[in-house]
């Protein structure tokens, strides 16, 4: 039996999928991994970009993107649902097989973070419809665009990520401001990007017109 176009260009988007939740879970797990100079002091400066790269990968946008960006590679909604809840699954496994097997970052485990496998049951699949509903070239597809970009914008700010308190390590408040920074830019140039391509045209421009030619 030949398998549908729709089928079979499904697969290789299911496979990106695949890729990039084992690849979040692995990097999100690195990023934590810490050496004896980061401890004691002697790695400052190593140990404010690995903590910068934790507070990036392990954002809550960029695992809420996860579903999201799933259900737009697979486009359907019914695949999108499902790998809205698959994708952020995979991740958290890999990041926490990693953790068992390596015990390079004591204190991660399986059964001290159920949370987050609940999460992504519950949160799943709703994410993974609006990453499908972002194709729409409507209302409904604009709103869809623009949660994950004014997600990394609120998360910097409901988070306090530029009010650290002072007492922490120069480390932390680095790392802490400039992650904040990195998702509030990205987030609202997604927001610019979206608004900038979903907008209709002005009705001089759609007809050719010069706006300041019109009388």
């Amino acid at each position: 039996m030949t398998p549908s176009p729709s089928s079979s260009s499904l697969v290789p988007r299911a496979l990106v999928v695949v890729a990039i939740a084992i690849a979040l879970g692995a990097a999100s797990f690195l990023v934590n991994v810490t050496t004896a100079a980061q401890s004691s002091g002697q790695a400052d400066a190593l140990l404010a970009a690995r903590l910068t790269a934790s507070r990036l990968l392990n954002a809550g946008t960029v695992w809420a993107g996860l579903p999201v960006l799933a259900g737009f590679l697979v486009r359907r909604s019914l695949v999108a649902a499902v790998a809205g809840v698959v994708a952020p699954l995979l991740a958290l496994a890999v990041h926490y097989a990693l953790a068992a097997t390596t015990g390079w970052v004591p204190g991660l485990s399986w059964t001290q973070n159920t949370e987050w496998f609940a999460a992504a049951l519950l949160g799943g699949a709703p994410l993974g419809l609006v990453g499908a509903l972002a194709h729409r070239r409507d209302v409904v597809g604009a709103v869809a665009a623009l949660v994950v970009p004014a997600g990394a914008v609120l998360e910097p700010l409901v988070r306090g990520s530029f009010t650290v308190p002072a007492v922490l390590p120069w480390t932390s408040r680095l790392a802490s401001g400039v992650s904040g920074a990195v998702l509030l830019m990205g987030g609202l140039i997604g927001v610019a990007a979206v608004i900038g391509t979903r907008l209709p045209p002005r009705r001089g421009v759609r007809a050719g017109i010069d706006p300041g030619w019109s009388s």
